[in-house]
């Protein structure tokens, strides 16, 4: 079935290749002999010759298919054979044959080296500006090189050489091809849009932009070849003939492109007509090859004047079409982009490389608290810029202008989340706002200046403040008495409020004792955590710390599956007399016992955190204090701090061993975290049974 589809393809493809090579043949058969018919008797060579064009046409749209040289070698086979059969001789019919191999050869290399769009879209594409000029050249180089071949054929069986023969060969075929070839890519261009169902949005652009109506286009075609038939009737004199080139200027400004080939092919045929007839202006040239190569000539000049006028102008009116497109999409982006800047809620200010300001939104207006009346300053007395006078430091202080944070960003120095005081000059501190202020200098490119982003915090600080104060409640104050034993803490904050906490309270037996972590930062962990502190006091009291860990956690899984949170805990009971410890770690893995002088020894870990998955059944776990034991308890700000590794976290049981207090443990391990970047924050808790 395959193979049989291939052969039908195959087929199909052969008869397609015959009808195309048969209507070739017929075509170029007919252009022959059109121009046969116009043979002049002192040198049997035709007045005009459309042969030429049609051949150009022909290995143009054969671009890319295999066997090109067949196509060439056919083109001169028909030549040869239309001169013979009409009448031509021999010799004649060769080199005529020959000739054209050659001109087809020369202007196909040209075409496809230097006109790639046309080559390539195989005749299906008109000419544009940057084809035209190579166009031309090869229009006029392959007639040339051919001409040799005649030259030659007049010197050996015409009794010597005939530059009139040469001129004629070289004027007649140049002026067929730039007369055809770009008719015949208007065509070309037509049939292919309509096989592929397309417009040409180019073209139909530069027809919206012309400032000409379709009446003037006819009332020019008709015009054109009427008044050089009047013309030349009228006058024999050839110098004034060349004032009608204003005909082809009219065309190239007020045609569309693909009427200007039309308008010189009614000029092309009244002109050879005239000349054919033994009239017009070329009467005084002598010859009549010398005249009819010259009209030829005239035709040539016409055709490319008014080619290159129209092709020029759609240059120019697509670049101006385009450039308004630009203009039009820059002044919309610049519209979006300036409704962005004005609608955005944080405030943006851009200086130059000087410290000159470029640029302000509305919001850093706002913020900055600036007048913008028409009485406004536009410089204050100190050289700093109006908008910056009430930027002063957090303590209410002046702020040195080499401190503002744009000259620190010009310096070298970007800022990044600096927080100012904004309070303008009289104002009651209670309209103080606090503005957190972020730099980046801006590339050489575009300007080496600087852009800073102002944000109002001060709802945040407010927020934040009454976090710390709940954060702070939550830690108790006084140590509880608990004769052979030592207990310290301590907390340092990350800079943000977050969810640590530690507390402690006594029983009639020993000591309680809690260390959690709530997931996040800010208020909201704040409240969290102040929650699991109150809960694990309500629930306990007594030496069962799992159940008072699982009424806390069923208390509060509700709340801490909607915002998907959960708690790590570490909550132990500490039985004095004996030092039996017995404890739940609900997902926290922070904790240790340290003998003195020895390793320290890692507590096991395996409940899950509070609100992670279902309710669980949480076990006890049982360990001993001995004399001089240490339990440590850590936050994983701590475990952050010391690079988070097994490695960081045995350093820190070999300097916490070597203590000799519960606040000499919790000092070195502090300590151990003072040199690193501190971004969560570090809860440190240590109990030690003191030695017998």
């Amino acid at each position: 079935m395959r193979v049989t589809s291939e052969r039908t393809i195959e087929a199909g493809e052969i008869r397609r290749e015959i009808v195309l090579l048969s209507g070739f043949i017929v075509g170029y058969a007919v252009a022959v002999l059109l121009g046969r018919a116009t043979v002049l008797p002192q040198s049997n060579l035709s007045m005009v010759w459309p042969a030429a064009g049609v051949s150009v046409l022909w290995i143009t749209a054969r671009a890319g298919r295999p066997w090109a040289a067949l196509d060439i070698i056919l083109i001169g086979l028909l030549t040869s054979l239309g001169v013979a059969v009409t009448g031509g001789e021999m010799s004649g019919a060769v080199a005529a044959g020959l000739a054209a191999i050659v001109q087809t050869a020369v202007i196909a290399v040209l075409i496809s080296r230097h006109c790639p769009r046309i080559w390539r879209s195989r005749a299906g594409s008109p000419i544009t500006r940057r084809d035209l000029w190579w166009f031309l050249l090869a229009s006029i180089l392959g007639p040339a090189v051919s001409a040799v071949l005649i030259g030659l054929n007049a010197a050996v069986f015409a009794g010597g050489w005939d530059w009139q023969v040469i001129l004629l060969w070289c004027a007649r075929n140049t002026g067929s091809i730039v007369v055809i070839v770009p008719l015949g890519l208007i065509v070309g261009g037509l049939i292919r849009r309509a096989r592929v169902r397309t417009v040409d949005s180019a073209a139909t652009g530069r027809l919206h932009a012309l400032r000409s109506h379709p009446a003037e286009w006819a009332f020019l075609l008709v015009l054109s070849p009427i008044v050089h038939v009047v013309w030349f009737i009228s006058t024999e004199d050839t110098a004034i003939v060349f004032p009608l080139l204003a005909l082809a200027c009219w065309a190239g400004a007020r045609l569309p492109s693909p009427l200007v080939p039309v308008q010189g092919a009614l000029v092309a045929i009244g002109c050879t007509a005239i000349a054919a007839a033994g009239a017009g202006p070329w009467l005084s040239l002598g010859a009549p090859i010398t005249q009819i190569a010259v009209a030829q000539l005239y035709v040539t000049l016409f055709c490319a004047i008014g080619l290159a006028l129209a092709l020029d102008r759609d240059d120019r009116d697509e670049l101006s079409a385009a450039l308004s497109d630009a203009k039009n999409d820059a002044q919309a982006q610049a519209d979006l982009y300036e409704t962005i800047f004005e609608t955005m809620s944080e405030g943006v200010r851009v200086v130059d490389r000087e410290g000159h300001l470029v640029v302000r939104n509305s919001a850093a207006a706002r913020l900055l608290r600036v007048d913008t009346g028409a009485g406004a300053p536009r410089q204050s007395m100190e050289g700093v810029e109006p908008d910056l006078a009430s930027i002063r430091n957090l303590d209410g202080s002046a702020l040195a202008p080499t401190d503002m944070p744009f000259r620190r960003s010009l310096a070298g120095n970007d800022v990044r989340d600096l927080e100012l005081l904004i309070r303008p000059d009289g104002a009651e501190p209670s309209s103080d706002r606090i503005i957190s202020f972020t730099t980046a200098r801006l590339p050489v490119t575009a300007g080496a200046g600087v852009v800073t982003v102002l944000r109002d915090v001060t709802l945040e600080r407010e927020e934040l403040r009454r976090a710390a104060q709940i954060q702070s409640s939550l830690l108790p104050l006084d140590l509880p008495h608990l004769p052979g034993y030592e207990l310290a803490a301590r907390f340092v904050p990350a800079g943000s409020v977050g969810g640590d906490f530690y507390d402690w309270y006594e029983l009639d037996d020993g000591l309680v004792l809690t260390l959690a972590d709530v997931m996040g930062k800010g208020p909201g962990a704040a409240i969290l955590a102040a929650t699991t502190r109150s809960l694990l006091r309500a629930h306990g009291g007594d030496q069962d710390v799992v159940r008072a860990v699982s009424a806390t956690e069923k208390s509060m899984v509700r709340d801490l599956s909607n915002i998907n949170a959960f708690v790590t805990v570490f909550h132990a009971h500490l039985h004095a007399p004996t030092g039996a410890l017995r404890y739940v770690d609900a997902g926290h893995g922070l904790a240790a016992i340290i003998p003195a002088g020895g390793t320290g020894r890692r507590l096991e870990s395996v409940d899950l955190p509070l609100g992670v998955g279902d309710e669980e059944e949480r076990g006890v776990r049982k360990e001993y204090l001995a004399p001089g034991d240490l339990l440590l308890v850590m936050s994983d700000g701590v475990l952050d701090a010391v690079d988070g590794t097994p490695e960081g976290l045995d350093k820190v049981w070999q300097e916490a061993s070597r203590a000799g207090s519960a606040a000499d443990a919790v000092g070195a391990v502090a300590a151990l975290t003072a040199s690193a970047a501190i971004e969560d924050d570090l809860t440190i808790l240590a109990l030690r049974r003191q030695p017998a």
